[in-house]
């Protein structure tokens, strides 16, 4: 008897210094607004748990960022485009293609057939105009495409007044894609410019590669993302005006963004489901157990009145 006196005396103690009192049952009764609360409680984690069921299922967009593994200068990089000089016939403006290796094309538009290095188009357009509209193919690496005067209006008192309608670089993105909307491929898309006699305009690109998969539709593309910046000025050399040029000189970044898709059908086989909601599964599990708990307790003191009745 004792030791049973000691055992006691020690649990005792830590009775004693408990500062978790746990009410007795008999102090504690289910209310209708804990009921309430219970309720409203089981319905935002339902609703929680089929949210993120619905978003597992739709799936998401991973975003990534890395450097970029093509050989700078070596890959071709296509550029469509839609530009339109005012006040220029085709025979007195021309686009001409540099880059940093030493590549200098002079007047593609006008290179005969078999020695044609792009698809691009040049015509009359307008009352005077001459649009250049198709692609042409850059190197990866720092360079630029002009637009300059030829003949009688190679001179500082030309006017370079031209509209932008499409300049996009890399492959081309489906209209119907919902990445069209927000990635900046065409950033000078409907880009109107006035200027005066003897203006050059200069156009600053910044470009990074991104690349688009989504292994569901099996679409994978790579277009360029750009940003830019414009100014205009009349150029002098040794205090002397020069003829206009329109430049759009451009800059590829080293890195790469990557956009991947990654869509999961709702399956309960998939065991991340299960990882993705396990938060809210303990938590809908707490609700059910107290409520089973609730509900056993009230029968017990139920039924011992009962037996204390009879």
């Amino acid at each position: 008897s004792s030791g049973i006196n000691a055992e006691y005396g020690r649990m005792d103690v830590l009775r004693k210094i408990d500062i978790f009192h746990c009410p007795s049952y008999d102090v504690s009764e289910p209310t209708s607004k804990g009921g309430a609360l219970s309720i409203a409680g089981i319905i935002f984690c339902l609703f929680c748990f089929c949210s993120e069921i619905g978003d597992f299922s739709a799936g998401h967009t991973k975003e990534m960022v890395f450097v970029e593994n093509t050989w700078g200068g070596k890959s071709k990089v296509p550029v469509q485009l839609d530009i339109t000089i005012h006040s220029l016939t085709c025979d007195h403006v021309s686009l001409d293609i540099q880059d940093g290796h030493g590549r200098y094309e002079i007047d593609e538009g006008h290179a005969p057939e078999k020695n044609r290095r792009h698809d691009l188009v040049k015509e009359g357009a307008g009352d005077g105009d001459c649009r250049f509209y198709g692609t042409i193919y850059v190197r990866h690496m720092k360079g630029n495409f002009h637009f300059t005067p030829r003949g009688v209006h190679h001179h500082p008192n030309t006017s370079l007044a031209h509209t932008i309608d499409q300049l996009q670089f890399g492959d081309n993105i489906a209209d119907d894609l919902a990445y069209d909307n927000y990635l900046k491929h065409d950033s000078l898309k409907y880009s109107d410019q006035s200027s005066y006699v003897g203006e050059s305009h200069d156009y600053n690109l910044k470009l990074i590669r991104t690349e688009i998969n989504d292994p569901d539709s099996h679409y994978h593309v790579y277009p360029y993302q750009y940003t830019y910046s414009h100014r205009h000025f009349v150029g002098h050399h040794d205090g002397k005006p020069l003829p206009p040029k329109i430049y759009f000189r451009l800059d590829f970044s080293p890195l790469q963004c990557g956009l991947l898709q990654i869509t999961t059908h709702s399956s309960f086989s998939y065991p991340d489901i299960w990882l993705s909601s396990v938060e809210l599964l303990q938590f809908l599990k707490c609700f059910i157990v107290t409520i089973l708990y609730n509900l056993c307790f009230n029968f017990t003191l139920n039924l011992k009145r009962v037996i204390n009745l009879v």
